[in-house]
Order: C-alpha cells, then sequence, then structure tokens
C-alpha cells in the first residue's frame, strides 16, 4: 500500500516548480520536477517512471525542503589520499630510473614486481592498476624490451648489423 503524501509536499511543489523556471542544471531539474510529479501521482508511479527507488525521491524532498536547491546539487566527491609518502615515490622513482632493485641489482620492472616491492619496502599493499595510473601521471612507463624469437639468428643478425650504413647504426630503432 503506498504511503500517504505529508502535507509540506504541496507547498514544497510549488517552490520546486517556482525553482525549475530559474535552474539550468539538468540534473537538479530532474530532482525537482520528480518532487513536484509526487503531488500528481504516487511515489512509486513516479520512482517506477524515472527508474530510481520511492525513498531516493523522498530523500531528495527533505533534501530540498532543509537546504533548498544547494541539497539537490551534487556533494563534490574529495579523492583518497595516496598510500605512498612522497619520500617512497621518490624513491620507487629512483628505482625505475635506475632499473635497480631497492638492494641494487639489475631489475627489469614490470607493474607486479613493482607492486611486490612495495609491499616488501614499504608494507603497502597497491593494485597494478593504481601503479599504472600513479606512473602515467608522473609521466612515466614501463620500459619493455623487445621480443626475441626462439629460432633468431644471432650471429646473422650482428652480421647485418654490420652492413648497414654508418648513419642507421647509431639510430635507435623502436
Amino acid at each position: 500500500m503506498a504511503r500517504g503524501k505529508p502535507e509540506f509536499l504541496d507547498e514544497l511543489a510549488e517552490r520546486a516548480e517556482a525553482d525549475l523556471k530559474t535552474v539550468d542544471r539538468h540534473r537538479v531539474a530532474f530532482k525537482l520536477n520528480a518532487i513536484v510529479a509526487v503531488t500528481r501521482h504516487t511515489a512509486e508511479k513516479v520512482a517506477d517512471i524515472i527508474r530510481v527507488a520511492p525513498q531516493t525521491i523522498w530523500r531528495w524532498a527533505k533534501a530540498y525542503k532543509e537546504e533548498g536547491l544547494g541539497g539537490l546539487q551534487p556533494k563534490p566527491k574529495r579523492p583518497k589520499p595516496s598510500k605512498l609518502t612522497k619520500e617512497q615515490k621518490g624513491q620507487a622513482l629512483k628505482w625505475l630510473d635506475e632499473a635497480k632493485t631497492p638492494d641494487g641489482r639489475h631489475a627489469h620492472w614490470t607493474l607486479e614486481k613493482l607492486r611486490q616491492a612495495f609491499i616488501d619496502e614499504f608494507n603497502v599493499e597497491l593494485g597494478t592498476t593504481t601503479i599504472w595510473t600513479w606512473l602515467r601521471k608522473e609521466g612515466r612507463k614501463l620500459k619493455v624490451p623487445r621480443p626475441k624469437h626462439y629460432k633468431a639468428d644471432v650471429v646473422a643478425q650482428e652480421e647485418f648489423k654490420k652492413k648497414l650504413p654508418r648513419s642507421r647504426k647509431t639510430t635507435r630503432m623502436p
């Protein structure tokens, strides 16, 4: 059975209709229209049409009653703080630049190896996507070696390099 309409809803709908004429933000207008529609139809019917839960419309109405248009505006969301400190990030970038592990051995870094190094060195667990995103923001990419075919003839490749003109020898190929 549908819940009865509270008395405040009619005056709220009038206020919402007046505010609708001044608002240009689509989401706010959408919510105001839903509040107005509940005065003419049941909340369940309106909710079904706009594909939200009836409680959502009541929540919008309550926020609008208490805060006005500001209650219907989307709330700003803050990003999560980084699990790594600036010093730890700097140290990790140094590992990548020098291609060395924390203990000084040569390393070819992958996202998974870097993730494991964060766990081992800093006791911080990050996902590979998080690490990849952070590296991109820092303007870095993990260097990937060119694959070598298992049937490649190393001697023939070296002879070919010797036959190349001088300008081609010094140019690095991608």
